[in-house]
């Protein structure tokens, strides 16, 4: 298997076996040792405070002649790496560094922080996020350009996102006609974030159910206010209304039409909402509780199966969530009802692999 960075700069599992969670592994930057994952990627701490600190300070960084490279000799490893702070800041970025896990906005109505710092012992909850940023970006820029191309798609009356999303995009009612060429090639998207987030494999078909259900009713139920929920995202920039159902389906699926099954279908999609919706709205995940919880979901369903080995892999994902949750409430959020919200996080899990 081809690596998915530089030789010195190994940080996925399939191509550094060695690494684990952070360790052996060499930042890119300046070809120091890795201390865990820092805004983002695995990098060395003194990259990581440069990059909090400049970004923190406001200060526009740059090289006087655009890309000098301009290298000091590191302390640790006696090698050269970059001494001119507007390069080093460019390789920060392009290396992987996220600007919004440093400055991003607080979540004034969440006692939750929606930033990860750079705990040492927080790293597969880091990775996945990050891995879920580069899925997000994917799918966005591959739906605005397939449904500004298709007559089909119309844009929706309600432009409504979520709050606090980083990407600006329109928001297209949905046809279920050609909504499916959408997820056909949204599964390669998730393919790679899973390939990139888990070293093990998943069942593609669980994990596309459980993204579908679980994000469609999240991010609606951030969106939208009004209660019962009328709207489901059904991908992220496509939107239908529960009363549309019957419409946006019979052309898609004639054999629905049929009435003991239009009925039952609709009932079973409104009952999803109407378990997961209320769930969001007392708990109101961060979009990192979010993520710990599908993919509990996910490994709730690798432990269905009959094999021994995927269900003790699974077990094996699911303490590390719990771990890594843990950690963060406790050391990062000081929290004093931890055990409480974990709980919580756990039973959305347990529903969302339910409505999949």
């Amino acid at each position: 298997m081809e690596s998915c960075l530089p030789a010195k700069a190994r940080r996925c599992k399939a191509c550094f076996p060695q690494s684990h969670f952070g360790k052996n592994i060499i930042w890119i930057v300046c070809e120091g040792r890795a201390a865990g994952a820092h805004f983002g990627v695995d990098s060395c701490r003194a990259c990581a405070a440069f990059f909090r600190r400049t970004l923190l300070s406001k200060r526009i960084i740059e090289c006087a002649s655009g890309h000098c490279g301009k290298p000091r000799v590191h302390f640790e490893t006696n090698t050269e790496v970059l001494e001119c702070k507007g390069c080093r800041f460019e390789r920060c970025i392009s290396s992987g560094m996220l600007p919004s896990l440093v400055t991003g906005e607080p979540n004034n109505t969440h006692e939750i922080p929606s930033v990860i710092t750079s705990h040492p012992n927080i790293i597969f909850l880091h990775r996945l996020l990050v891995n879920y940023k580069t899925f997000t970006n994917d799918r966005v820029i591959f739906e605005q350009s397939f449904l500004k191309s298709s007559p089909e798609f119309k844009l929706h009356p309600f432009q409504n996102t979520p709050p606090n999303e980083q990407h600006k995009f329109d928001v297209y009612a949905t046809e279920y006609g050609n909504i499916s060429e959408i997820w056909i090639e949204i599964s390669e998207y998730l393919k790679k974030f899973i390939a990139n987030s888990f070293q093990e494999f998943l069942i593609l078909q669980n994990c596309l159910f459980a993204m579908h259900t679980g994000e469609g009713n999240y991010r609606a139920a951030r969106a939208y206010s009004e209660r019962p929920l009328s709207c489901f995202f059904t991908s992220y920039t496509t939107i239908y209304r529960h009363e549309d159902f019957e419409r946006v389906c019979e052309n898609y699926m004639p054999q629905w039409r049929a009435p003991q099954i239009m009925p039952k279908c609709q009932e079973t999609f409104t009952e999803i909402r109407d378990v997961l919706v209320p769930m969001f709205d007392r708990l109101k995940p961060t979009e990192l509780e979010f993520l710990a919880a599908i993919s509990l979901a996910m490994w709730l369903m690798g432990s269905a199966q009959i094999n021994k080995k995927i269900a003790t892999i699974a077990e094996n994902y699911r303490r590390r969530v719990f771990y890594e949750l843990h950690v963060l409430y406790r050391d990062e959020f000081k929290l004093n009802d931890s055990a409480l919200r974990i709980g919580e996080l756990m039973t959305l899990a347990i529903s969302m692999e339910y409505s999949s």
